[in-house]
Parts: C-alpha cells; structure tokens; sequence
C-alpha cells in the first residue's frame, strides 16, 4: 500500500527543518505571501514506509491470532485513516483543477466564455460530493457519510479517537458555493477563489491530521507488538 498524499508532498516548498509545507495554488491571485514563522507546520507526511511496514506486520500477525484476539483495532484504525487520506488526495486533485478553472475565468474578457467557465467550475464542485458518495467505506467512516469517530480502544480505560472531517461541499464542510452569476463579474470570481482557497486548507489540515493519527497509532503497534515479542520470550 502506499499513502496516496505522497503525491503533493512534491509540491510543498522544504522548510528550515527539512519539512515541506502545503502552499494553496491561489496564493498569488490572493495577495498572500508565505509566513515566515507559520502558526503551525504541517507534519512530516513520510509515514507511509511506517504504515505499510505495521499494516504488513499486522496482517502477518492476523494470521496466526492470539488465542481470545479476534481483531486489531489499531490495525483497523490505520487502515481507514489511508483510506482516508487516498481520498482527501481525490478531493484535492478535483479543487486544484477547479482553481484552474476559476483562474482563467479572470483572463476571459467576454461573459460568454466566463460562463462556460463557470459551469466547468460547476460541475468540479458537484463532482467532489460524487466522489466522495464512491469512497471506500472504511474512508467514509472519517470524510463521507455516516460519519463517526473511530474509538480506538489501547488496553485497560486507554482510548484514542481519530476524529471525522466533512469534505463535502455544504458550509459544514469545503463551503463551495456555486457561481450563482456564471462568472458575470469578476467579484464573483474573486469570492469563489476565495472559497477555493479555503477549501484546499481544510482538506490539507485532515489530511495533516491523519498523518499524525497515524503516527502516534503506528508506534503505539510497534510498542504493543515488542511487548508481545518480550512476552513470549520471557515465558
């Protein structure tokens, strides 16, 4: 398995501590200028090569149960959480495109043409919520419907939970509205680049957020598993 956010890692600017950092795409349109300090970097997403090695080690183990286990909720939790971020990484690709769209909106001099940008922006939009209805259903526990927490349960009263994010494009979730004037003035288009923007930081600070999920999940099965391990040798 492979973490489908490794993708936009490329396009991350390297910070000082050898991290990248998500910039929107809209950034120039916007005015805005990198942050010197930023208020909080994203994690290091290079956790995949972690993920896969526990899922793996998981599974193998899942083979050969422990008598009364039946299940590895860490196991479960990790899966859903790459389900999830193989998602939020579709729902991005779809909002950058609509970035694009958008953009050349601005360069269109005839209301004809910005109109036939906006139903392309249109149908972006809408096609997030399509994508988001086919999901894998472990990811639309976390970003589709029926959304919930995923409890995971640590041994003894130890429980972490990895929280939901709506990813849709209701206010409740990326707040894309639709261009109620078909681009017929370039306010209009300002405003949804605005949203757009919006938009793409919400679904990088899920995504940022599963990756910590992640993280901590991952070295807490590692713990679990070398505690077994000693277990076993000591008796």
């Amino acid at each position: 398995m492979a973490f489908a956010i490794n993708k936009v890692q490329n396009v991350r600017p390297a910070t000082p501590g050898g991290r990248k950092r998500k910039r929107s795409p809209l950034a120039g349109w916007l005015g805005k200028k990198p942050a010197e300090k930023p208020d909080e970097e994203l994690p290091a997403l290079d956790v995949a090569g972690g993920l896969n090695r526990a899922l793996r080690n998981a599974q193998q183990r899942a083979e050969k149960p422990s008598p009364g286990i039946d299940e590895n909720p860490v196991r479960e939790a990790l899966t859903a959480i790459e389900a999830a971020l193989y998602a939020i990484d579709r729902v991005r690709d779809i909002l950058e495109q609509a970035c694009e769209v958008t953009i050349s909106a601005k360069d269109a001099d005839d209301a004809g043409g910005r109109a036939l940008l906006a139903e392309s922006y249109d149908e972006l939009r809408l096609s997030i919520n399509e994508a988001l209805d086919k999901i894998d259903p472990r990811a639309a526990v976390l970003i589709g419907k029926g959304q919930r927490h995923i409890d995971v349960m640590l041994g003894g009263r130890t429980r972490y939970s990895v929280s939901p994010v709506r990813l849709d494009v209701s206010e409740n979730g990326l707040d894309l509205p639709p261009p109620a004037d078909a681009f017929a003035g370039f306010d209009e288009i300002d405003e949804i680049l605005a949203h757009l923007d919006t938009a793409l930081g919400r679904a990088d600070r899920a995504a940022a957020s599963y990756c910590r999920d992640a993280q901590y999940l991952i070295a807490r099965m590692k713990a679990d598993a070398a505690a077994n391990v000693e277990t076993v040798q000591t008796s």
